[in-house]
């Protein structure tokens, strides 16, 4: 197994902490542990679970499974394994649904992880592509085709979407679960940015609602702001969770007590804690909004529904590496160039960070937009 450079990861390595400007991080700004303690009313830090530093449950605590499990009526704590992030909780499935040979439907773009594991390990990819014309929402005709084609063994989706924040309504992800089940092919559900709704009555449902035989895949980094935890899940029938749950003794072993702890604390105050972030993630939609306007000839974009990430379209004749690369070395802002998501002409922006950030890095990225 040979794994390419993951350019996405291999960017913030190089540029994310020695930025002041930081506007392309795809989570919600986090909580301290402060502003997470007065929301869940309790001392975080002096719980039981928190002062025992012992291993845990290779599954995930007990309490930990059940509060997910809530997240998908008709699942229990048994369709629940908790994973170091849900990077973690996507290379569990890869590894344990996939084999040399094997043909793997993926959207792209996307992040990398969710098309370049497979080929690793030896699968053929063969890429759903979203288009801007289609606001970025697959077609459901061209995968039925698609899957017609092949002996497929596994559909990859990710919506919201990263890094279009592309929505998906319950017709077309029951229409995919339909599909799925009809060509015995497995179903990914990446849906970690599910929850930070832009506009009201757009939200992606879950394909648990669609499907006993879905794998869906959370965490508490994107949308909960809790990023630091390493809190992920995956939510499947019984044979995936237990093949996923053996092979985890190779990787991690066991999620950390601590941040299982400070998890189920936030599941409980799950609905102040979405809106805390909902909030953040509309005013700063509504500013991005504004500047894209008043820009509008220099940059483009099909806007996003939900999540806190933008793929804007740049109008200048520079290469997206180009302009990334001037942004943090000269003006000091971070952005994501289209180069890590295999796309040309394009950055990534995200807007789910502090305010004032968010406005002073957009100034200083139009101003170097129009210097080029």
């Amino acid at each position: 197994m040979k794994l390419k450079p993951f350019a996405l990861e291999r960017w913030f390595g190089e540029h994310e902490f020695s930025v002041r400007y930081n506007i392309a991080e795809s989570c919600i700004k986090p909580f301290t542990v402060s502003e997470l303690e007065e929301i869940c009313r309790c001392d975080l830090l002096r719980t039981t679970e928190i002062t025992n530093l012992g291993y845990t449950d290779s599954r995930g605590s007990q309490e930990l499974r059940e509060e997910v499990a809530k997240l998908y009526p008709g699942r229990t704590k048994e369709n629940v394994l908790i994973t170091t992030g849900a990077i973690e909780a996507n290379y569990l499935v890869f590894m344990a649904l996939l084999r040399p040979g094997d043909v793997v439907v993926s959207e792209f773009p996307a992040y990398q992880q969710l098309y370049e594991v497979p080929r690793a390990l030896g699968s053929e990819v063969k890429f759903w592509h979203l288009r801007s014309e289609g606001d970025y929402r697959p077609d459901i005709a061209e995968l039925d085709s698609m899957m017609a084609a092949s002996d497929v063994r596994m559909i990859v989706i990710n919506h919201p979407h990263n890094p279009t924040g592309a929505s998906l309504d319950a017709g077309s992800m029951a229409a995919i679960c339909e599909i799925a089940e009809q060509y015995g092919a497995a179903l990914l559900s990446d849906e970690v940015y599910r929850g930070l709704t832009l506009i009201d009555g757009i939200n992606t449902p879950s394909a648990q609602l669609f499907s006993d035989n879905a794998i869906t895949v959370g965490s508490m980094s994107k949308a909960f702001g809790l990023s630091g935890l390493r809190v992920g899940w995956i939510v499947g029938p019984n044979d995936v969770i237990d093949k996923c749950w053996a092979i985890r003794d190779y990787t991690s072993i066991c999620p950390p007590g601590p941040s299982q702890a400070i998890a189920l604390s936030a599941l409980r105050n799950a609905g102040s804690i979405m809106a805390r972030n909902t909030f953040l993630a509309r005013k700063n939609f509504s500013i991005l909004k504004q500047w894209i306007d008043s820009n509008a000839d220099i940059v483009s974009w099909t806007p996003p529904y939900e999540g806190v990430v933008a793929f804007v379209k740049c109008g200048v004749g520079a290469g997206s590496l180009q302009v990334a690369g001037e942004l943090a070395n000269v003006d000091s802002v971070l952005v994501v160039p289209g180069t890590c998501f295999e796309v040309e002409g394009y950055f990534r922006i995200g807007f789910g960070g502090d305010t004032d950030i968010l406005e002073t890095g957009l100034n200083l990225t139009a101003k170097r937009l129009r210097a080029m």
